[in-house]
Parts: structure tokens; sequence; C-alpha cells
């Protein structure tokens, strides 16, 4: 029986005291979640969504219903996910404290852009507000990443990131509320 799975000259499996594989959604996975082409199957469709070059493969079968080891198989097969280069990488730098928790203030409403604002343009927003999503969430976030995907306007998706934005502020604090406005909409 083999422990592992094997990628190029990589093997990733936790049994073996070594990371998971950490996934990352190529040009083409992204693409594909915007078209809806290739994709036909729902716990596929929701596993692309949620890989994000973040979230290992043991922690998304674990917490996704529905989706099995092939499927990480079957997607990168059609080039829509890669194993990332350093899967055991942390993203916290040596020497760097977490922040101190900010004291608790009241919600401020979530502010849409200016009206004098650039456009957005439907595709990068949708891919920074998954992101997003995905980074401040995590899979708190799921039902936030199915709305983005079910939106078919602009209008929609600024709806879900008024709630995604109140969600990082319930969840994170007003700082972390703020950069996550910015991220979306710019200053």
């Amino acid at each position: 029986m083999n422990a592992g799975r094997h990628y190029d000259d990589h093997v990733f499996a936790s049994n073996l005291g070594m990371p998971s594989v950490i996934w990352a959604k190529t040009d083409a996975g992204r693409v594909e979640m915007q078209a809806k082409a290739l994709i036909k199957e729902r716990a596929q469709r929701n596993l692309l969504l949620l890989i994000d070059g973040h979230k290992s493969e043991e922690m998304l079968l674990a917490n996704v219903v529905g989706i099995k080891p092939d499927d990480f198989t079957t997607l990168e097969a059609m080039g829509l996910i890669e194993p990332m280069a350093n899967p055991g990488k942390s993203s916290t730098r040596p020497g760097s404290a977490a922040p101190a928790a900010a004291p608790v203030q009241p919600a401020a409403p979530v502010e849409a852009p200016a009206a004098n604002a650039e456009p957005l343009d439907y595709a990068h927003f949708t891919a920074t507000l998954t992101q997003l999503i995905s980074k401040e969430l995590g899979l708190r976030g799921f039902t936030l990443t199915l709305a983005v995907e079910k939106a078919g306007t602009i209008q929609e998706l600024m709806e879900v990131s008024r709630r995604a934005i109140e969600q990082i502020r319930d969840r994170k604090g007003a700082p972390a509320a703020e950069a996550a406005r910015r991220a979306l909409y710019g200053s």
C-alpha cells in the first residue's frame, strides 16, 4: 500500500510526518470559476472554489462534504489546480508577533465605493473577493464563497462583499474590516 501521494519528485503525506499538499488554482482554474464550463459535479466545483493556496488537502477533505482524494487528482489532470512549491512554508515570518487584540468598537456601516470611483471589473472583483473571504474567514466563509459563485452582477457581488466585510469586522475587528474594504474598493 502506498502511504503517500506522489507529485513530480515530491511525496506529501501527513501520516509520514510531512505536510499535506497545499493546492493553488492555476490561471485555467480561475477562468473555470467564471466560465463554469468544465466541472459539472457540485462537490468538485465547491472544492475548486475553496482551493486558495492556503488550505491543505487534508483540511479540505476533513471539512468539505462530498469530496474525495480523487477529486484533487481530477482537477490537477484538467490543469485547474497545482501543488504549491513550498507547502510546508508558513505565511508567518519568523520573529513577527501576532497582533494584539484590538479594543471592541461599535460597527460602522460598510461603505460602497464612491460614485466617482472607477467602475469595478467583475472578474477581478470576484477573484479578489473570493481570496479575501478564504484568507480572512477560512471555511467559516464557505457560504459567502458560494454566494460569490452564484452572483451574476457586480451589484450582487457588492452585496456579498458587504456581508463579508461585516463578518470580518465581527470576527477580526474594525482594522481588518477596513483593510478588506480597501482591498476590494481601493482607498
